[in-house]
């Protein structure tokens, strides 16, 4: 064999052990484990929260607990830490197995922190007795409806359905500071819900006449009552 031929057959065999060093450290590459991704706290929901609940209650209570998720999983407003919690309360009720989020407890509306109050509505306590407040069966979340009574000085006594689905946001100030919410008396404190204009029929009825509250139904429709005076109520 020449000279010319050895050296050519050299350069051959080097080329072939490069290129098969290549194609195994690719193989080798393409089969390597891909290592999963570490994972990340959330919190849940472990039983139901209700609308209203302070979240360092929901903490407290273990409501609301911690677990290791998948990044993935973890939505972008997920909370990852109980202080995003601090201060806030649930909007809407939260399912059991929920992954919790900021926006199910938004920002504080009020310096106290404990109450959501509706987009266009605001927060107006009355203070009623036991039985015209519904002796205290009505609580944060529930709907009433208000009857105003008028007393008739100068016409005749009347009642009338006046307001219905009034959103009760706290009552007694049940979830607040003792002293905040406490009427000092047997009387109910009622926060609620209402728009600038009922707030005025609300506050008139309180000051001048009276009022009664009931407790309805959850989804219950709206009805049409004719109201009721002396021959009304004494109708056979």
């Amino acid at each position: 064999m020449t000279k010319r031929t050895k050296a050519a057959v050299a350069a051959g065999a080097v080329l072939l052990g490069a290129g098969g060093g290549g194609a195994l450290y690719l193989g080798r590459g393409g089969n390597a484990p891909v290592q999963a991704l570490p994972k990340v706290k959330a919190y849940y929901a472990a039983a139901q929260v209700e609308a209203g609940t302070a979240g360092s209650t929901a903490l407290a209570q273990g409501l609301i607990q911690a677990r290791e998720v998948g990044p993935a999983e973890r939505p972008v407003n997920g909370v990852s830490d109980p202080s995003q919690l601090s201060g806030r309360v649930a909007a809407e009720a939260i399912a059991a197995g929920a992954l919790v989020t900021t926006d199910m407890f938004p920002s504080p509306q009020t310096r106290i922190g404990t109450v959501v109050i509706p987009p266009g509505k605001r927060a107006l306590a009355l203070e009623l007795g036991a039985v015209p407040g519904v002796a205290g069966f009505a609580g944060a979340g529930d709907k009433i409806d208000i009857y105003g009574i008028s007393k008739g000085e100068n016409t005749p006594p009347a009642v009338r359905l006046v307001l219905q689905g009034i959103e009760v946001l706290k009552v007694n100030g049940t979830g607040l500071a003792a002293a905040q919410g406490q009427p000092g008396s047997p009387n109910l404190v009622y926060l609620l819900a209402v728009t600038p204009t009922e707030a005025e029929r609300l506050i008139y009825l309180n000051e001048f006449e009276k009022m009664y509250f009931d407790l309805i139904p959850k989804d219950d429709p709206p009805v049409k009552t004719p109201g009721t005076g002396p021959a009304g109520a004494l109708a056979v």
